[in-house]
């Protein structure tokens, strides 16, 4: 599957926010997941920690790529790191890594980003 927007190599990213979640990310708790880092995506690209998820459900994986739309949507990045296995899982089955680009680790997330989207 395509990224959504072919261009997001060209979007100046001048600053990086960290947004670390937790708990579980499912229908009673996808809305504000997704509110969250689409706010988050307003001023700067984002790195998203997931390490400390326990659980993500349809409705989750639904709120993370409207997260992405939204911050395509005002040209910054948004990046996933520590996704739990079952995130992996899913993103497999349904073909969706080129959508939620997942790294190792909230380091390495930045690392790549700084790398591969360093402001020109």
């Amino acid at each position: 599957m395509a990224v959504l927007d072919p261009d997001q190599e060209r979007f100046r990213c001048d600053g990086m926010t960290v947004v670390h979640l937790k708990g579980e990310i499912d229908i009673a708790t996808a809305e504000g997941v997704f509110t969250r880092l689409a706010s988050a995506a307003l001023d700067n690209c984002t790195v998203v920690d997931l390490s400390a998820v326990e659980f993500i459900d349809a409705s989750g994986v639904n709120a993370l790529v409207g997260a992405v739309r939204s911050a395509t949507g005002v040209q910054n990045h948004l990046l996933f790191a520590s996704p739990p296995r079952q995130l992996l899982r899913i993103l497999d089955v349904l073909d969706l890594h080129g959508v939620l680009p997942t790294h190792h680790d909230t380091a390495a997330a930045c690392a790549a980003h700084r790398t591969d989207h360093a402001v020109h």
